[in-house]
């Protein structure tokens, strides 16, 4: 794994965001006690202005965890700090306790190869509610990081009752359908969603009121609304058939271009790529531990300004944009569900048809809904 890199300079109106953060999307009252979350090497203007609307809001600071920087982070995996059980306990004990004098927890920019879970299975457990506020970590390319943050500002201020109600119109048309998704790779997949199916609403709503009637129980995510957003989400889906073909892929490491996964019997039964294909299918039925077989969430973006950039290949912001699919494999306890595996696929795409009972909600990667 490549060491995270810093980020580039980006110069926007912080005080502006912050406010959105504060005020807007977590409604802090006053009194509450907050919890920061915040590496001083990403935008510390923003890390100060969201503290001073903190103040404004009336409410209390407790204090701050500096996610690790790359050679604490060596040391800790020398150290095993992760992986010995008797580490982890005291380690997470130790950052339960913080979470337990917290009403709010406000997660802003970190190198996202520093994340170990541990919050988020800290949120699956807690009573609060958080907002995880990303940026564009960990990139290389210096154009793409201006681009990049250039339309996460703009997906921040989107009309967010327009946003809602499109979602809850998705929404309704998904629950209780057969969805078919396809695109012009040759990906032709078809899953049930429940009807009565929880879907989370990534509209950016973080107040106390809205947690408190959406948050499904043990969903790190109800609890962790995420700026910039768009995403909705379930896991109460079923009977998965059929193949999803996903360009640049990497599997361990390794390139190994256009891969495909295919469903049968309600299981991912066949892994098919361009290169490494034969190691690949090794390695997933001899060292792929847990629910690697099991399709676990369904998502679709929404937000109008996230979409695919001219020129740059990489999605902003993990498919939130409006009318890009994102299925997911293997994994859904963050969202309340039961799979954990080694083997977690986020697989998205961003030009496909999606159809729920045959009416057509995506076209193209265009939501016409």
């Amino acid at each position: 794994m490549p060491e995270p890199t810093p980020a580039y300079p980006f110069h926007t109106d912080w005080n502006r965001i912050a406010k959105l953060i504060v005020h807007q999307s977590l409604k802090i009252e006053p009194g509450e006690r907050v919890l920061l979350h915040v590496d001083p090497n990403y935008f510390p203007e923003l890390t100060e202005q969201v503290r001073i609307e903190v103040v404004r809001a009336g409410a209390v600071e407790v204090g701050a965890l500096l996610r690790d920087s790359p050679g604490l982070d060596a040391l800790r995996k020398k150290m095993r700090r992760r992986e010995e059980p008797a580490l982890m306990e005291m380690e997470d004990k130790a950052m339960s306790a913080l979470f337990d004098l917290a009403d709010v927890y406000i997660w802003l920019p970190t190198s996202w190869q520093l994340a170990p879970y541990q919050t988020e299975h800290i949120l699956t457990r807690w009573q609060g509610r958080s907002v995880h506020f990303h940026w564009i970590t960990d990139v290389v390319d210096s154009h793409v990081f201006q681009k990049f943050s250039e339309a996460y500002v703009r997906g921040l201020f989107v009309d967010y009752a327009a946003l809602d109600a499109r979602q809850l119109r998705l929404i309704d048309a998904l629950r209780g359908s057969r969805v078919r998704i396809t695109c012009p790779r040759g990906s032709d997949f078809s899953v049930d969603i429940s009807d009565k199916a929880l879907f989370h609403r990534g509209n950016g709503d973080a107040s106390r009121k809205f947690i408190a009637d959406n948050a499904r129980p043990g969903s790190a995510r109800d609890r962790e609304v995420e700026l910039p957003c768009g995403l909705v989400r379930t896991i109460d889906i079923s009977s998965p058939s059929g193949t999803l073909v996903v360009p640049n892929q990497y599997y361990r490491g390794r390139f190994v271009g256009t891969m495909r996964y295919t469903f049968n019997e309600g299981r991912l039964t066949e892994l098919g790529a361009e290169r490494h294909e034969e190691w690949i299918r090794h390695m997933w039925r001899t060292e792929e531990t847990g629910a690697k077989d099991q399709a676990a969430e369904l998502n679709i973006g929404t937000n109008p300004e996230l979409r695919p950039i001219e020129g740059i290949d990489d999605l902003p912001y993990y498919g939130y944009g409006a009318g890009i699919v994102r299925f997911d494999i293997g994994m859904n306890w963050e969202s309340g569900g039961p799979l954990a595996s080694s083997f977690h696929r986020w697989l998205a795409f961003p030009d496909a048809t999606l159809t729920a009972n045959g009416k057509t909600l995506v076209r193209d990667g265009e939501l016409i809904i």
